[in-house]
């Protein structure tokens, strides 16, 4: 799989720390971790985490600087400051 040189690093350093590729080595639970199949996965390393990527591209940049200044704003870092987005436009919706 084709990954930029941070995920690269990411995946490394996440198989690396591994405790199937540590000690159990069994082939099934690398084809069901993320870094093998990132559009079907049960966990990423062996952890239950689940993963998103975005990016903001264009005209979308400002977008992005806007949520930014906010997460700042807040002293929140982006991560955080998105999930409780969705968590509060979800918890709104239902």
């Amino acid at each position: 799989m084709l990954l930029s040189g941070s995920a690269n690093r990411a995946k490394s350093w996440s198989c690396e720390h591994c405790e199937n590729w540590i000690s159990i080595k069994k082939r099934n639970t690398c084809l069901d971790c993320y870094w093998a199949y990132p559009e079907e996965y049960s966990h990423i390393a062996m952890r239950q985490l689940r993963r998103v990527d975005l990016l903001w591209q264009g005209d979308e940049v400002e977008q992005y600087e806007f949520l930014k200044e906010k997460a700042i704003a807040y002293e929140k870092d982006m991560p955080e400051f998105i999930k409780e987005i969705i968590n509060n436009e979800l918890k709104r919706n239902s």
